[in-house]
């Protein structure tokens, strides 16, 4: 198989997957996929995330009582157990002093995408290791914020988890290109 399709199975196995076997990931791997987030695009090269690895029970539970079910369900804190037995897990942030420093409230904007860029190529270069990765945003970030003790200005916008599964990947449906294509302006009877 070439690299070109190789690389977009792989991409197309980049799902959420909350159950992982309790087997420690290889510290080179996990410094792999660090370094490949650390490689996400980044608007005027601000670089903005900040990341907090949780590395056992107790932190780990910090980010699970920050966590809300599936509908943001106000006061669901907790919802999500299964973050606890993740053999890892982080908080991906941004660093708002760097993302309003060139461009405002844009820059903030602009660093969350850039943000969720980089963790795209965290959990392909994952995948391609063989682990499973998931991204929870359902929690309350004011509540994540206050039990991990950050400052104002380090805003938390992921649990980001990883590890070795047996599960069977459930791939979702996807658009084809054709449906989601428009060309030089949206049509929604041109398709």
């Amino acid at each position: 198989m070439d690299l070109e399709l190789r690389l977009l199975q792989i991409m197309n196995q980049v799902v959420n997957v909350r159950d992982y076997e309790d087997k420690v990931i290889k510290k080179e791997i996990m410094d792999q996929l660090l370094k490949a987030f650390s490689l996400g695009p980044s608007l005027a090269n601000i670089q903005p995330w900040e990341l907090i690895v949780l590395n056992n029970p107790i932190e780990k539970q910090k980010a699970v009582h920050a966590s809300l079910d599936p509908f943001l369900t106000k006061g669901s804190f907790g919802a999500q157990q299964w973050i606890q037995q993740a053999p890892f897990v982080m908080v991906a942030c941004i660093e708002k002093r760097r993302a309003l420093a060139r461009l405002g409230d844009e820059g903030e904007v602009f660093s969350i995408q850039d943000l969720f860029s980089a963790l795209q190529n965290f959990r392909v270069l994952a995948t391609f290791n063989g682990l499973s990765t998931s991204v929870v945003r359902e929690f309350d970030q004011k509540q994540l914020k206050e039990n991990l003790d950050l400052p104002w200005y380090v805003e938390p916008h992921a649990i980001v988890t990883a590890g070795y599964s047996d599960v069977i990947l459930e791939i979702p449906p996807r658009f084809s290109v054709r449906e989601i294509l428009h060309g030089g302006c949206y049509d929604e009877q041109g398709k």
